[in-house]
Order: C-alpha cells, then sequence, then structure tokens
C-alpha cells in the first residue's frame, strides 16, 4: 500500500503548520522552547510546593506518568498486566528519552475516560480525535496512523472485492460493533449493520459466514484472526481501500498536575526516537510497515 500518510489528518494546532513544513530538526526546537517555557512559567509554583524539579534531563529525581489503556493488540498488548505493544513501547521511549518514568494501568475503555477526566491519570491510549473528546480532553501530536479496513471471506469473494463508496456496501450484511466511530457513516450511507459488542465477535462470524464484511483497523483485524482462527488465516482477505484515514494519539487529561507540561514533554520525545531510530525499531519489533508512522 503506498500511501502518503501526511495528508490524512490536519495538523496539531498547537504547533504551526510552517515548523512542519520545515526539518525535524526545526520542530523539535519549537517544541524545546515550548518545554522550557512551560517549565519556568510552573517553576515558582513547583518551588513552593517543595517539588523537585522536573528538568527533563535529571534522569536521577525522573518522575513517574501515569496512564491508563485496554488490550487492543498489536497496539497495546495485556500479558498479566504488563503493557506492551505499539504504544506502550512507544511511550514508554517517549518518556525516558525526557527522563520520565511511566505507569501503565489496565481499565476498561469507559472507566479509563472518567480517570483521565479526573486527572487521576495523565492520558489514555490509543484514542482518534473528534469534536466531543475536542471538548474534553487536550491530544498529543499524532503517534500512529489508523487504517480500518472491510476485511471479508475469501470464499463468498472468490475473486476479491473492491469498492468506492460507503453505499457499495448496502447489499451486503455488514457486521459493526456498538459504538465505533463508523456507525454514524453507515446510517448515513444506508448500510443496516448487524452491531455486536465485540471485533472478535464478527471475526467469528465471518468465517461462518454469517456477515460477509466487518470493519476493523488492519493491524487489528489480522491479529484478531491468528488468535480467533490460527488455522483459518488463509479464509480471510482485506479490501485495499481504507473506509478512513486519521491517526491514534493520548487523549490527555486537563486536570492531572502539569498536564501542559508532559504533553509537550511527551512531543518531544515522540520527535527525538523518530530522530535516532528507536521509533522505527519499535515499529520493526511488531512486523508494522513504516506507513504506519507519522512523519
Amino acid at each position: 500500500m503506498n500511501i502518503k500518510p501526511s495528508i490524512f489528518y490536519p495538523l496539531s494546532q498547537k504547533l504551526s503548520a510552517t515548523v512542519y513544513h520545515n526539518s525535524a530538526w526545526c520542530r523539535c526546537g519549537l517544541i524545546s522552547l515550548l518545554v522550557m517555557f512551560v517549565s519556568l512559567a510552573a517553576g515558582v509554583s513547583f518551588a513552593s510546593a517543595g517539588s523537585e524539579t522536573l528538568a527533563a534531563n535529571t534522569r536521577s529525581t525522573a518522575r513517574t506518568v501515569v496512564f491508563v489503556t485496554s488490550a487492543y493488540a498489536p497496539y497495546v498488548i495485556n500479558t498479566d498486566g504488563l503493557a506492551t505493544g505499539l504504544f506502550p513501547d512507544i511511550v514508554t521511549a517517549a518518556f525516558v528519552e525526557m527522563g520520565y518514568k511511566v505507569k501503565f494501568k489496565f481499565q476498561p475503555w469507559q472507566r479509563g475516560e472518567k480517570s483521565v477526566r479526573s486527572g487521576t491519570a495523565f492520558a489514555t491510549f490509543p484514542y482518534l480525535k473528534n469534536p466531543a473528546r475536542e471538548s474534553e480532553f487536550d491530544f498529543s501530536e499524532p503517534v500512529l496512523f489508523f487504517y480500518p479496513k472491510f476485511f471479508y471471506n475469501i470464499e463468498t469473494f472468490p475473486h476479491g472485492f473492491e469498492w468506492q463508496t460507503l453505499a457499495d456496501f448496502k447489499p451486503y450484511r455488514v457486521g459493526g460493533v456498538r459504538g465505533y466511530w463508523y456507525e454514524n457513516s453507515f446510517k448515513q450511507a444506508g448500510i443496516a449493520a448487524q452491531y455486536v459488542t465485540s471485533d472478535k465477535q464478527n471475526i467469528e462470524m465471518l468465517l461462518v459466514q454469517r456477515i460477509d464484511f466487518t470493519l476493523i483497523d488492519e493491524l487489528v483485524g489480522w491479529n484478531l484472526i491468528r488468535e480467533t482462527a490460527p488455522g483459518m488465516v488463509h479464509k480471510y482477505a482485506v479490501a485495499s481501500r481504507p473506509q478512513s484515514s486519521d491517526a491514534f494519539h493520548l487523549m490527555i487529561s486537563r486536570d492531572y498536575p502539569n498536564t501542559k507540561l508532559l504533553r509537550l514533554t511527551f512531543d518531544l520525545g515522540l520527535l527525538r526516537i523518530k530522530q535516532n531510530g528507536i521509533f522505527q525499531q519499535i515499529l520493526d519489533k511488531y512486523r508494522v510497515a513504516s506507513e504506519y508512522g507519522t512523519p
């Protein structure tokens, strides 16, 4: 898939578009200045509270930043309470680069959002932006691109399937998950989707041909297939065209201590690990194509 990710999403209003048209070094420098500015502005309150310094290069006094998330392999993997996967590894690397420690807690999605909203946790991930969320939360710079695609059973479509608009799916049985991003789009296109509570259920229904299509992030879909039907991977296929193109972010609390500084710190750490090769190493570790990485 030869896609240029940079066309898919608007740039953050916090960072000038002009900077993004220049080098990564220039972007890194701008965020560094912003981090320094916020650190200095907050310095008086930190000192009056007797807090230790938050200087990013003081690793011996690294503070711990708390996150909540839920399993969404390969983006987030829960192994007996240990968080691994693309997002935990990237978040850890970015904050370690800046001299911070991180702590991950697993919570159901809605409970995790409450923890972030209340300031109990700094952020949750992976999340897409939408107007409702942006009214309550802040967001990091884009971390990874998101490519949702329609999966199908090749016995149903032995010659493959290509589509142009969502209306092309109206004659078919489409499986969805309640509350997912595509519900309104399906409704507007006239798709009478059959909704269940998990992507796994749709993967299982595809195998026995109870539905014709289901829409899932491509990485998540193939991961679920390998877990759910490891001997039947050859029976699944995916339409090459993504249903939409967006990017995952950290969804950040507005009430967590020093949240503005931490957001800028993460953004700078993310740029640094992209420059020093750690970001690409994480993609390689999980066998994820570089096109999923944001610029």
